[in-house]
């Protein structure tokens, strides 16, 4: 699913979305982050806990809130999106229910709508969805807490929300669904709603739980809300459990922190997910680069689903000789890592690669850089690939198709690996052909 110009590997991890409330009145922070600055301050330090998403919201949706004008929200969260378009690495959602709020909001750069109301309120903000391309989250939500049946009824409902968005222009790529913890439901509803929640899985689509510091939570726990982190992890994990794909929440370090422990034990995507780098110096480099990734594509069980542009490079290691061009491909395949390492080793034979010289000139050089999340270290394959994270010409190829990719040794996503190598080396210039 690709949210703005970021690509989230549904399936492959959880990911993480920072609750930014500018809001006077919301249950847990309301009032704290009602100037720029402050909202800005905040989502850096959600970013840097482990958000992926910052969800921006200017109108309290807790019981009993007092609505507001679009024009009110506008004002709220619109000065907020610009600021933090210019600042963060991560994608931004805007948390509304208005069509006139969400356009404006994804005009100053949000590209995600989060919708309490499942669309089934405006009816406009489907439209709006559909005309801007934001993926929209459709939440279930109703007045009272009368239902024929629980579950079947939620899933009912999301699917009529679902039709709303398909039948405006929405792609089913830009869909997902959330079941609604504490809307429109009472605590034991709640509950039995985290019992099951796997029954979402039958929607198709994917799924957020929106759980953070509840009072399903704090009324289990008799505790304020400033003290339900324990609570919300716990949620959190249940949810990864049955299948959730996003988790919103107010404290991101300690979620996040929860949400990768849990994926080291429990994710396993339907195809694995692996980045190979490609390298050349010698002769037509472009050919051996294009070669390369066609013999690839041939490979009945490896799929080739997306490329970086070339980056034109210096050598490292060995300096005596000329520049290399450098490339990531992202692929989906059926087979081990061990296979795929004998598939790329023999595309490197059938393009004439030589190693006389470590490090020295080649025809090619294929290295895979990541297999799933997997941690392998044997002679022959060590994953994810050791020097990755000192290569530049590597690393800005991959953070171009994959920045929100988690290390899985160091916890640290591409983007922040890039950002932090950029501090001793410049990024690579993207090569042009005859330049």
């Amino acid at each position: 699913m690709r949210i703005g110009k970021y690509q989230f590997e549904v399936g492959a991890r959880t990911y993480i979305m920072g609750i930014l409330n500018v809001t006077p009145d919301s249950f847990s922070d309301g009032g704290r982050y009602n100037s720029v600055q402050a909202a800005v301050d905040h989502a850096l330090r959600m970013q840097a806990e482990g958000a992926d998403i910052i969800d921006v919201g200017g109108e309290s949706t807790r019981p009993g809130h007092t609505p507001v004008t679009a024009a009110e929200e506008i004002e709220r969260v619109v000065p907020v999106i610009r600021a933090l378009y210019e600042e963060l690495g991560i994608p931004i959602s805007i948390d509304t229910s208005k069509a006139e709020v969400a356009r404006l909001a994804v005009d100053s750069g949000a590209s995600m709508i989060n919708d309490v109301w499942g669309f089934r309120r405006d009816p406009r903000l489907a439209e709006t969805a559909a005309e801007t391309g934001a993926v929209c989250c459709l939440m279930h939500n109703q007045q009272g807490t009368e239902y024929s049946q629980l579950m079947p009824d939620i899933l009912n409902t999301l699917r009529e929300s679902i039709g709303i968005a398909e039948a405006a222009g929405v792609k089913k790529s830009r869909i997902v669904v959330d079941p609604g913890i504490g809307f429109g439901k009472t605590v034991a509803q709640n509950i039995e709603v985290m019992r099951n929640l796997d029954q979402l899985n039958s929607l198709g689509y994917p799924w957020l739980l929106g759980t953070s510091r509840k009072s399903m939570i704090g009324k289990t726990l008799n505790l304020p809300s400033e003290e339900r982190v324990a609570g919300t992890a716990a949620t959190t994990v249940l949810g990864i459990q049955a299948g959730a794909d996003f988790v919103r929440v107010h404290d991101v370090k300690e979620n996040c922190r929860a949400a990768r422990m849990t994926d080291r034990i429990l994710r396993r995507p339907a195809a694995h997910i692996a980045f190979v780098a490609l390298g050349s110096n010698l002769g037509d480099r472009m050919h051996y680069i294009n070669s390369a990734l066609n013999l690839l594509k041939e490979e009945e069980d490896i799929h080739v689903t997306e490329v970086s542009r070339v980056y034109e490079t210096e050598p490292v290691g060995y300096t005596e000789q000329g520049k290399f061009l450098n490339g990531v491909a992202r692929i989906e395949t059926s087979i081990s890592a061990d296979l795929l390492l004998q598939r790329l080793l023999k595309i490197e034979q059938l393009l004439e690669r030589k190693r006389d010289i470590r490090w020295g000139p080649r025809t090619i050089d294929l290295d895979l850089l990541f297999f799933d999340q997997d941690i392998i270290s044997h002679p022959e394959l060590e994953i994810p690939h050791p020097r990755l994270t000192e290569r530049m010409f590597v690393m800005a190829p991959l953070n171009e198709i994959a920045p929100m990719w988690v290390h899985p040794q160091n916890n640290m996503r591409i983007f922040e690996l890039t950002e932090q190598l950029r501090m001793d080396y410049a990024l690579p210039k993207v090569y042009e052909a005859g330049r």
